[in-house]
């Protein structure tokens, strides 16, 4: 089991919490979601980081069929970043392509000014929550769940937006 601590961790965009660990076994099964602010002390063992924890970043174009790449093309704001963003009034979803941080990192600091008037989370939802739902899963980060552990750091947490110097790792 390891454990896992940030300023905050968006379970989906209906669900952001505050001052919770994530327990997760050595599969990357969460088993636990647990509030610091009910515990007399801190958590034994528990890594602490600066950001916000997400699950996965997931991409259609990786995950799926051509049958829900068009249904995400046709239902959503869907932006694959060869294509020029423009914000309109369906849901955006966005779709790096890949899911390898080091590459994800690349491309948000070279667009991260193109998506400044949206808020971080709605962009978590957007790369992660949507896709995820569109290809039949929860969409949520909650107990049970198999998922890699994405840190956000370097979030610009008082405006709840992206900077340039965004990056995303594995934890």
């Amino acid at each position: 089991m390891n454990r896992v601590s940030s300023l905050l961790v968006f379970c989906s965009p209906e669900n952001i919490l505050r001052q919770v660990v994530i327990e997760r076994s050595e599969n990357n099964c969460i088993s636990q979601i647990f509030s610091l602010s009910n515990n007399q002390s801190e958590s034994a063992q528990t890594l602490f980081f600066d950001g916000i924890i997400t699950g996965e970043i997931v991409s259609i174009k990786q995950n799926s069929t051509p049958k829900i790449l068009k249904n995400a093309v046709e239902n959503f704001n869907y932006f694959d970043f060869r294509s020029e963003f423009k914000l309109q009034k369906r849901p955006l979803l966005i779709d790096f392509g890949t899911d390898s941080t080091e590459e994800i990192n690349v491309i948000i600091s070279e667009f991260a000014s193109q998506f400044s008037t949206l808020s971080v989370f709605e962009f978590m939802a957007a790369c992660i929550s949507r896709p995820a739902l569109l290809l039949g899963n929860s969409g949520k980060l909650e107990l049970n769940d198999s998922t890699d552990l994405i840190l956000w750091e370097q979030v610009d947490l008082v405006s709840k937006r992206l900077t340039t110097k965004t990056r995303l790792r594995k934890i």
